[in-house]
């Protein structure tokens, strides 16, 4: 999981109330990415809460009680229970910290950064962190920003280079962090080992029962780009069917069910059942199709909104 790093220069402001509203839409977007398994349940700072002020009457560490104060209960119990790394360097690992030490941040856009206030932001450069802040400045209340610094070569030369780093200010910049971020593990998977090893966050909307593993041993590899595609329709619609009161999810994509010749024969139907995610055999009815004559079966669950895989492979029996 990539880590979320505090852009400490983007909390200085001088509303403490408008303060209190940033930090609660921060730590509700921050929470999506925990809960999507993207972001670490840590927060790696440049210097400490109690260090980085954001009013002239209130550092972070104020203004977490300040969020308390206001009713934001669960926000506040969420990034109390956050771990924290500070300083900046902390517990990284030898390569970072030298690759770390060998650039320069020279400014975002327009905009210049000193070396310290920069540092957080190279940091997500190097790294491949997240960094989260506030939207007090037009420039910080976007879900990506362009990190510009210089890298010393081993010639003793500086080259310029230019960075897109995630950036989540509000709570909403964390559904495109998210699809960024799926969409690089989808196009990175190469065979269906990593598919399977990948399945989580790559298709966080998705359940997949265990039978799933072993059937993918036996699919043609030159159907694992339409399979990709097809699990990833079906993630998108199970994850946009989570936030409605639908009795099923709405796709987008042919996803039927069996007819009823099948539902009536025993011994059809018997071939749809597969081992379920909770340890018991399910009956897996709908289906995707994908390439020449493959199938997807899946099972949804209304009360939980839960979308599971329980078999990709050839047709099933007729």
């Amino acid at each position: 999981m990539r880590e979320l790093v505090l852009n400490h220069a983007s909390v200085a402001t001088s509303d403490l109330e408008t303060a209190t509203i940033w930090l609660k839409q921060l730590a509700i977007g921050m929470a999506s990415l925990n809960r999507l398994g993207l972001g670490k349940s840590e927060l790696r700072m440049g210097r400490h809460l109690h260090e980085i002020e954001c009013t002239d009457r209130a550092t972070m560490y104020d203004l977490m009680f300040s969020l308390m104060k206001s009713g934001a209960r669960d926000e506040y119990k969420y990034l109390s229970r956050l771990s924290s790394k500070a300083p900046l360097l902390e517990s990284v690992s030898e390569d970072v910290e030298d690759k770390f030490k060998r650039c320069e941040v020279t400014g975002l856009d327009t905009r210049g950064l000193s070396l310290e206030d920069g540092a957080p932001l190279l940091y997500c450069a190097i790294a491949d962190g997240i960094a989260v802040g506030f939207p007090s400045n037009p420039i910080w209340d976007s879900d990506e920003l362009d990190v510009n610094f210089d890298e010393l070569l081993p010639n003793d030369e500086f080259e310029p280079r230019t960075e897109t780093i995630d950036n989540l200010t509000r709570s909403e910049h964390a559904i495109p962090i998210v699809e960024r971020h799926q969409a690089h593990l989808r196009s990175d998977i190469a065979n269906f080992k990593e598919l399977w090893e990948l399945r989580q966050p790559a298709f966080p909307s998705l359940v997949f029962g265990p039978d799933v593993e072993d059937q993918l041993r036996d699919v043609n590899p030159g159907d694992l780009s339409a399979i990709i595609k097809k699990l990833s329709m079906l993630d998108e619609d199970a994850g946009n069917w989570q936030i409605t009161d639908s009795a099923m999810p709405e796709w987008s994509g042919m996803v039927t069910s069996e007819s009823s010749s099948v539902q009536n024969n025993p011994a059809l139907i018997a071939a749809r059942r597969f081992q379920s995610n909770s340890g018991s055999t399910k009956i897996f009815e709908w289906h995707a199709r994908f390439g020449s004559g493959g199938r997807i079966h899946l099972r949804f669950d209304a009360p939980t909104k839960e979308v599971e895989i329980g078999y990709i492979g050839k047709h099933l029996p007729l």
